[in-house]
């Protein structure tokens, strides 16, 4: 069974215990490996801190700055970091005042009250719970990577009768894939525009290179941040 590293960031204690606690109670399966991490001071430290490090999927509070001042940044942040390395990344932020976490954050999918791990919450809903949604959103993810690595494999295999439309869409993928993994681009940067079509289609003529890397695909799609 395929397992699901996962980084919860708070700097309150209680709240890392109780988080702790919920994730060993309900994941009955032993699928995700829980890592935490407590910020100490700026975005740029932390990052700093867990880049190079692979997880399928980002759980932070959202005032992390709350107890304590030293932290120059909130969940929010760190969150519109993440995804501006990584389009689509699962990314979930908790908060006890959904409210203001909405107002401040510009995807509401991604703000979840915290009260939604109360065991009352999830025995008296029929909705999927927490651990649940992180699952869906992971596999969501990977599956959005794989689709997109396969259809860009189809357009390159058929790159001499590419319409503009075809090549439009190949250089989208492309770019999706570069963002959304560790992989290079697949083309250089040079050819990322439509004024250099001609350019691209000779380009992708020789394609035993950028198929044999796109087949050896790390399977598990888990990025380093």
């Amino acid at each position: 069974m395929e397992k699901y590293r996962i980084l919860f960031v708070d700097e309150v204690e209680a709240d890392i215990r109780r988080f702790q606690r919920y994730v060993n109670k309900n994941d009955t399966n032993k699928i995700f490996e829980l890592v935490v991490k407590i910020p100490k001071n700026t975005l740029e430290n932390f990052l700093d801190e867990i880049k190079g490090e692979k997880f399928d999927a980002i759980i932070t509070d959202h005032k992390l700055h709350e107890e304590n001042a030293n932290i120059s940044f909130d969940g929010l942040d760190l969150v519109k970091a993440i995804l501006d390395e990584r389009i689509n990344f699962p990314c979930f932020i908790l908060t006890s005042f959904d409210d203001e976490a909405v107002i401040d954050g510009e995807d509401v999918n991604i703000v979840y009250i915290k009260g939604l791990m109360d065991v009352s919450a999830e025995k008296n809903g029929a909705h999927a719970t927490f651990l649940d949604k992180i699952k869906n959103q992971i596999l969501h993810y990977k599956k959005r990577i794989t689709d997109s690595e396969n259809e860009l494999l189809r357009l390159i295999e058929k790159a001499e009768d590419l319409n503009a439309k075809d090549e439009a869409r190949l250089l989208e993928l492309d770019t999706f894939i570069e963002q959304s993994t560790d992989k290079k681009s697949a083309l250089p940067g040079h050819l990322k525009g439509t004024k250099n079509l001609d350019a691209l289609r000779k380009m992708i003529k020789n394609t035993d290179e950028l198929l044999k890397s796109l087949k050896q695909n790390d399977s598990s799609h888990t990025p380093k941040l």
